[in-house]
């Protein structure tokens, strides 16, 4: 009898350990996200590694790119214009730059890029790029307003390029042109000590060089950016388009990462959030080559639209300027070089900044 009964025990608690077995078999298996079952999704990219490239720098180190399987594999670039070759065969995926009468021309000529984002406008608050003057030419009364500059010496980095638009916009509305003055092709770093030797008169400069060269009396500030043609748009994010059909679904991923950098960025300085300020100032400081973390205090910094919006109007009047000065050959639509899914696909996600 009481073999039977240990029997009987030995099979209920065989059949207990079978169910219990069983139980755990079926228990639901989380599975990670696609992009990181597979490994992070790397991403070709070129950066001119400017404060305009805050939402980038400030997504990685937030961690927001790695959240949605993305690494960047960073390039850096001295120039946008060098962009335009590697992002029309493919071999960048995505870049930060700007629109040029160079871009223009290379969509015109069937290179596969896109405008996908704004990366750096001057919208109210945020003039980060100005008219300077030379000092002593502003102090001694002989530099005023830019209807002085008729036969001066004044500097942007190229031709073509969203700096010679904004002077060619500043004259205009004095009645004169680019041909009544005398351009002088210089490197942004440059214009601080071109400004205090006397090499040039004035310049269109960006920040920090901006600040640089008011910080060192070489020049004054005659007005920014943001005052002259509010919201103007200068740099933006580019797709190239073999990214576009080949990754779609990473180019969502990245959009909606690069974004929420972005809104970050805009907590900090449109918010006023101290915190996010100080991890703003800590990311570019790690990621371009302005270390000193009090000048960010005192440039302006770009404006960056938190839900990625372009001026389609400023890129369509930048191309009339162009085609009028003949350093763009061609009018392209204005459909062949914005392509807004990204954005509209990445606030969906996230809901309108407010």
């Amino acid at each position: 009898m009481r073999a039977a009964t240990r029997w009987i025990g030995m099979i209920v608690a065989s059949g207990l350990a079978i169910l219990m077995a069983l139980a755990l078999s079926i228990q639901p298996v989380v599975a990670p996200p696609p992009a990181l079952a597979q490994g992070l999704t790397r991403l070709r990219t070129g950066l001119l590694s400017s404060a305009s490239d805050a939402g980038f720098f400030i997504a990685m180190d937030q961690g927001y790119f790695r959240e949605v399987g993305i690494e960047l594999d960073i390039t850096p670039f001295d120039s946008a214009a060098n962009m335009v070759a590697p992002l029309g065969t493919g071999q960048l995926d995505l870049g930060g730059g700007s629109h040029s009468a160079g871009l223009y021309n290379a969509i015109a000529r069937g290179v596969g890029i896109k405008l996908v984002a704004d990366k750096g406008s001057s919208l109210p608050g945020f003039g980060f790029q100005g008219l300077l003057f030379r000092r002593d030419l502003a102090e001694s009364g002989t530099l005023r307003t830019p209807a002085d500059l008729r036969g001066r010496r004044i500097s942007v980095p190229a031709q073509g390029i969203t700096p010679e638009a904004a002077l060619g916009r500043w004259l205009q509305r004095e009645g004169l042109s680019l041909d009544d003055v005398n351009i002088v092709l210089l490197n942004f770093a440059d214009h601080p000590q071109a400004l205090a030797t006397g090499a040039i008169d004035a310049s269109v400069t960006i920040e920090p060089f901006l600040t640089r060269a008011l910080d060192i009396g070489a020049a004054t500030l005659y007005q920014r950016t943001d005052e002259l043609l509010p919201g103007y748009q200068i740099a933006e994010v580019l797709y190239s388009q073999q990214f576009i059909n080949e990754q779609p679904d990473a180019a969502r991923r990245f959009m909606i990462a690069y974004l929420r950098g972005v809104r970050f960025y805009n907590d900090a300085y449109v918010k006023g959030d101290a915190a996010k300020r100080q991890q703003v100032v800590e990311s570019l400081t790690r990621h371009t080559p302005v270390k000193d973390a009090a000048l960010y205090d005192r440039m302006a910094m770009p404006g960056l639209n938190p839900d990625g919006r372009m001026s389609i109007n400023s890129l369509a009047d930048d191309q009339e300027f162009w085609l009028a000065r003949g350093v763009q050959q061609q009018r392209i639509d204005m459909s062949q070089l914005v392509d807004t899914q990204f954005i509209e696909a990445a606030v969906q996600v996230l809901g309108p900044y407010e």
